[in-house]
């Protein structure tokens, strides 16, 4: 019975180690980077109750945002960004591949909770670009209907 009970307790912890590896070094989907700092940039306009302007750097490959002399940043290696107007504006045609043209340099978050108005395009290094509506009351993606 203690035999048993040993071996239980080996398979167990075997396991919970194994489980525990796979989800740390699971990689997280495109869009969490953005999300969490969609939220220190949403907390950072309440507690400094200004707006917070909220930019991506093409060279370092980072998102930037700042509220006086608070600021803060987050590193998207291997992915780009880009704030898009929140209706498509004009479009080029380059390689058989659609591309917007008007990007937006910034976009704001304010001390009510709300941000202006955009579209989010995430491109991951060889994946097509995911495209995600931002809703200005929310600051949350707006669900689109699925197609059939």
């Amino acid at each position: 019975m203690l035999l048993t009970l040993a071996l239980l307790v080996l398979v167990s912890t075997v396991l919970i180690s194994a489980a525990a590896g796979f989800f740390r070094q699971r990689d997280g989907r495109p869009d969490d980077a953005f999300w969490s700092a969609v939220n220190a940039a949403r907390q950072l306009a309440l507690d400094q109750n200004q707006p917070v302007a909220m930019r991506y750097d093409t060279e370092t490959k980072r998102l930037l945002w700042s509220a006086g002399d608070a600021n803060g940043s987050a590193a998207f290696a291997g992915r780009t960004l880009r704030f898009l107007p929140p209706e498509r504006g004009s479009t080029l045609l380059l390689g058989g591949v659609l591309i917007e043209g008007d990007a937006l340099a910034r976009v704001r978050f304010y001390p009510d909770g709300t941000c202006d108005p955009f579209r989010l395009e995430i491109k991951t290094e060889g994946a097509a670009p995911r495209l995600l509506r931002i809703d200005p009351w929310t600051c949350a993606p707006v669900l689109s209907p699925a197609r059939s």
